[in-house]
């Protein structure tokens, strides 16, 4: 499932990245999203707000349309 469609308060792992743009997959690797990482997603609106390694990012709609997680 995409990541845009996680429930909040859930914990899972990315599985994969699905984006062609090396920027954006750079800035993905940057921000410690990529596969085999736990995120927990904390919030749905207006942002993903996502807790992973210790740190939380905010991640826009487009954005986790592109990252795939599994429970």
């Amino acid at each position: 499932m995409k990541l845009s469609e996680a429930v909040a308060n859930n914990t899972y792992t990315i599985s994969s990245l699905d984006c062609s743009n090396s920027s954006i997959i750079n800035r993905f690797f940057a921000l410690g999203l990529y596969p085999g990482v736990k995120i927990k997603l904390l919030q749905n609106t207006p942002y993903k707000i996502c807790s992973l390694g210790g740190s939380k990012v905010a991640i826009s709609d487009n954005i986790a349309e592109m990252i795939y997680v599994q429970p």
